[in-house]
């Protein structure tokens, strides 16, 4: 005999909260004396027979209407607690939601019963009220009679019977002393319902599995692309197709290359899944359906059956046109950063020009004050006042040199009076080098700060000692007033293709860091260095060691951070300007200290471009 199931979860969807309470009092338990449900069959009737069917109890889910509705039905499947029935509230204004969502229930569920539960005016029923499955269906008039539903939903939440199966089969059954006997044929019954049973419930789980399986598909918030063996597309996703703007029948079948433009006819990235097997992170870019490029990164890996013999590619992409833009928005403001970083080094730059200038001029003019005092009190207007003494006297001049008293001064006046004249020469030579040297200086600060108003960017070849002989002369004043010993040691090294005005910057930079860095130090030596860096690859290192104040080992990484200063009133652009400028030579600036009190280096890499005009 079928045992009639208890605790039969019932699903109630979009249903009005006064028909929900009216379910709930018509689904609940009713006494056993109370039950109606096959009162009688064969005209045999239960009770008198001895046979107490168990006490139907039903669990109401009530769920709004919409996609949650098949996520809670299948959920149920997966936890082991499926649904047996589903009740309706079919005064829905769509009926096509309704019907869309009672097949998809099916399709997870093929014995799965419903009830549509209609208001009594037929006028506002559906238009056409079909739906498949005509025998797992009914409709309910509300309001109705709690005990009709009760029945109904008794009748409708029984198990499907086999075919040929009697659910109560009148022969089992003796009226005379109550007792009842199972039969032979009530046997293969049973059997036959455990294995239909086992296979309604695998279909259940395999439908509930793929449901889970499209839902995420659904889900993804990354485009999913399936390739075929046959190298057409097998399956999307609607993150693709919303991304793309196609439709799902204008892709299945047709080539990847209409989505991925000529990078997928190149074979670059098919090529790379089919050698390594999986690709990750891969840049490329899908083309819209109004032909729009948009920059993706595609993970994908290949298929295989249980034989390993290829099936196809299954590639996730993700929409990067944001993470592209930041990219670019990022350049930029670092282009802007360095701009004006090099715009403040260049101010920085031009304010110790000008003042080195204006000392040299100083200097020029307290030059140009001795040579005047010393022609406005030079004794060389007495050669004019001897040579017309000696025109008054040149019928006589030998006796008035001779024998006249004035006239006998002459010749030793003359003599002083030459040296005097030498003296003053010599003076005036001596003032006259010094202008030149002071000359020179301004022209090296200014060809310094010319150089570095060029514009950066644009390689070319220069010998790195005469790079760092101008960052030196920009800093003569500063180096000159703190009394810096400056030892070079420059191997001998090629002229290297590099961008003149920044390496100078760089350099310009760290020696003023450096001359400030020993203010406060009684050993002031300031040694530079050049060195070659045999490889491969060769590169060049500049070196700028000083013997102050030293850094501690927190601050090492730290000085090349934007606004970062050890200084009192200091910016802390010039080492981070420098960092980028390195940097952008394919280089790189780093510091190195034993710590506080130990001094510091500052090593410059650079990649050996070396010129050879010969080769």
């Amino acid at each position: 005999m079928v045992q009639i199931p208890a605790h039969r979860r019932v699903l109630v969807v979009g249903a009005h909260p006064e028909t929900q309470s009216m379910l709930r009092d018509a689904l609940s338990a009713p006494d056993v004396g109370d039950l109606s449900v096959g009162g009688s069959l064969n005209g045999k009737n239960l009770a008198s027979s001895g046979v107490q069917p168990s006490v139907t109890q039903f669990a109401l889910v009530s769920v709004e209407m919409g996609l949650h509705v098949l996520s809670k039905f299948a959920e149920a499947q997966v936890t082991g607690n499926p649904f047996v029935l589903v009740l309706i509230d079919g005064r829905s204004e769509d009926w096509e939601v309704v019907r869309d969502l009672v097949e998809s229930l099916w399709e997870c569920d093929q014995t799965l019963r419903c009830i549509f539960c209609l208001p009594p005016d037929r006028a506002s029923w559906p238009h056409r009220l079909v739906v498949s499955r005509p025998e797992q269906w009914a409709v309910l008039r509300s309001p109705f009679l709690g005990e009709e539903v009760f029945q109904l939903a008794c009748c409708l939440s029984l198990p499907f019977p086999v075919s040929g199966e009697t659910v109560f089969n009148g022969a089992t059954y003796s009226g005379e002393n109550g007792c009842h006997s199972i039969s032979p044929s009530d046997i293969h019954v049973h059997n036959g319902e455990a294995a239909t049973g086992a296979l309604e419930s695998t279909r259940g789980e395999l439908a509930a599995s793929r449901y889970y399986v499209d839902n995420i598909f659904r889900s993804m918030a990354d485009s999913l692309l399936v390739i075929n063996a046959d190298m057409t597309i097998g399956v999307v996703n609607p993150s693709l197709l919303n991304l793309l703007g196609y439709q799902e029948d204008e892709l299945i079948g047709e080539s990847p290359g209409l989505i991925f433009g000529e990078e997928f006819s190149q074979g670059a990235i098919i090529e790379n899944l089919l050698l390594q097997g999986s690709v990750s992170g891969v840049e490329s870019s899908f083309l819209t359906h109004e032909g729009q490029k948009i920059a993706i990164s595609v993970s994908g890996s290949m298929m295989q059956d249980l034989q390993g013999q290829f099936q196809g590619l299954v590639c996730v992409a993700q929409d990067i046109t944001e993470q592209k833009r930041m990219e670019e928005e990022k350049l930029q403001l670092n282009e802007q950063l360095m701009e004006t970083s090099r715009q403040l080094g260049m101010a920085e730059v031009a304010t110790g020009v000008l003042h080195n200038v204006g000392n040299v001029l100083n200097s020029i003019n307290v030059s140009i004050g001795v040579i005047t005092d010393l022609l406005q009190n030079s004794m060389v207007e007495d050669v004019g006042r001897i040579s017309q003494l000696l025109d008054k006297h040149h019928e006589d001049l030998g006796t008035y040199l001779s024998q006249n008293p004035k006239g006998k001064q002459v010749p030793g006046y003359l003599g002083k009076l030459s040296g005097q004249l030498k003296e003053e020469k010599r003076v005036a030579l001596l003032e006259l080098v010094r202008l030149r040297e002071y000359a020179g200086h301004a022209q090296q600060c200014v060809a310094a700060q010319q150089d570095l108003a060029k514009p950066s960017g644009m390689t070319e070849p220069v010998c790195v000692a005469e790079v760092v002989a101008e960052a030196l002369a920009v800093n003569q004043e500063m180096l000159e007033e703190t009394k810096i010993t400056v030892i070079q040691e420059f191997q001998e090294v090629p002229q290297l293709n590099v961008d003149k005005h920044q390496l100078l910057q760089i350099l310009v930079d760290v020696i003023r860091n450096a001359c400030q860095a020993m203010e406060s130090v009684a050993r002031r030596d300031l040694v530079v260095r050049v060195k070659l860096i045999i490889g491969p690859p060769d590169s060049l290192c500049l070196e700028v060691q000083d013997t102050g104040s030293g850094i501690s080992p927190d601050d090492l990484t730290k000085v090349f951070g934007q606004g970062y200063s050890t200084k009192y009133g200091g910016r802390g652009l010039s080492l981070h300007h420098g960092a980028l400028m390195a940097k952008n030579m394919c280089g790189a600036l780093r510091a190195h200290s034993e710590g506080l009190g130990q001094g510091a280096t500052f090593f410059l890499d650079l990649p050996g471009n070396f010129n050879f005009p010969g080769l």
